[in-house]
């Protein structure tokens, strides 16, 4: 008996590569080890906490003390749309 493990794509902002870079060293690897897990699960959402921000509501992971994942799940395209990535006042717009 297989077990199949099913598969997220990621919608990343246009800035996303900007915002990875600005990150500390030290936050990186957490970061690709949530995206994995988030890619794997069954339902994302799960492995977050529900936020609500100034931009909407999403759902946020901690990377360390100050940083944060904040995504969405559609599940009708089945893709994660990631909405930022960074200090969290970035995050959730707050100083």
């Amino acid at each position: 008996m297989s077990r199949s493990i099913r598969k997220w794509d990621f919608k990343k902002p246009k800035d996303f590569r900007k915002q990875v870079l600005d990150l500390p060293q030290s936050v990186r690897p957490k970061l690709t080890e949530v995206m994995t897990q988030v890619s794997n699960a069954d339902n994302p959402n799960l492995l977050g906490k529900k936020k609500k921000t100034k931009f909407g509501e999403y759902y946020t992971i901690k990377l360390s003390s100050s940083h944060r994942l904040a995504y969405a799940a559609n599940f009708e395209t089945h893709r994660i749309e990631v909405y930022r990535v960074g200090e969290h006042k970035h995050v959730y717009g707050k100083d």
